[in-house]
């Protein structure tokens, strides 16, 4: 079992939390194994819940066969947002209407140290900071953090939420989201100054563990290792409660009494959402066995 990060894990617990919670990581998992899928015991209801990370590689697939059976036994797949009305362009567009600084450059935005800092990363990966001088510090961290993925091999075309929406435009069956592109990104972009600063400093000085770090991260997942996961995705933001709060906990309470909703009329759906909502005390899966609900990990 993987061991709860410390506070040097921040800059990842920050940048991946940030990118897998918004916009799976799998693998061949053994016959003792779990996967990250829970179902919800209901003699009228079908409802399978998949605890996704947005960004794997090709070799990663094909998905764990129970991943696939609760697939194919659904007839609507739910995601954080419905990926075939809210493309890539919407995302960009948003993004770029939020995300934009137009009183202030990224230099007179942060330290002297976190510019430096982003300036060095930048060269790295063979970017030029002028290129982000206009964006707000925590679009330069998603903005890096995707790009220094992508470099690893990591690439979000191959995540699970996105395969899963592509099997279900391909098959007919119906697909929504849980929130719209504009809400996720205005949750980010209201976050106070300093910890926008703080996820873009982190994430810049963690850079060089990623690779470690989404190595864990898709151990744990595809061993369904709860407690591992936790500590890898949540150990860091919990050291500033307020962003924990805004990113994780009052979203899974919306969530909520969406997936009750569904329960109650007798739904039969696939619900995906990044794997950092399912685990802790206030996570999806815990908030429903509170609330009566008998949820099974697969």
């Amino acid at each position: 079992m993987i061991e709860p990060q410390s506070r040097r894990n921040i800059g990842i617990g920050f940048s991946l939390v940030f990118l897998f919670v918004f916009f799976a990581a799998a693998g061949e998992a053994r016959a003792q194994d779990k996967s990250f899928l829970w179902r919800v015991q209901s003699d009228k209801s079908n409802i399978y819940i998949l605890g996704s990370v947005h960004f794997l590689k090709k070799e990663n697939y094909p998905l764990n066969k129970t991943i696939e059976k609760a697939f194919n036994s659904t007839q609507k797949l739910v995601l954080e947002i419905d990926i075939k009305s809210e493309d890539a362009g919407t995302v960009q567009r948003v993004t770029l209407e939020k995300g934009i600084n137009r009183d202030r450059t990224l230099r007179q935005n942060v330290s002297p140290e976190t510019y430096s800092l982003a300036e060095k990363r930048a060269q790295e990966l063979g970017i030029d900071i002028r290129a982000l001088s206009p964006l707000k510090p925590w679009v330069v961290a998603l903005t890096m953090t995707a790009l220094q993925l992508q470099k690893l091999g990591f690439d979000p075309n191959y995540g699970v939420d996105r395969y899963l929406a592509e099997r279900a435009v391909k098959s007919g069956k119906t697909m929504v989201g849980l929130e719209t592109v504009a809400f996720q990104i205005g949750i980010i972009d209201q976050l106070p100054e300093r910890d926008q600063e703080s996820m873009l400093r982190q994430s810049l000085k963690e850079m060089d563990l990623l690779d470690r770090g989404l190595d864990q991260i898709v151990r744990a997942w595809s061993t369904g290792d709860v407690t591992a996961l936790e500590g890898l995705l949540l150990s860091g933001m919990r050291e500033y409660p307020a962003v924990h709060q805004t990113i994780i906990v009052d979203r899974n309470r919306r969530w909520l009494s969406r997936i009750e909703k569904m329960i109650e009329q007798g739904e039969s759906a696939l619900i995906a959402v990044g794997a950092a909502h399912l685990v802790g005390k206030d996570g999806v899966i815990e908030l429903l066995r509170a609330r009566g609900y008998t949820v099974e990990q697969m």
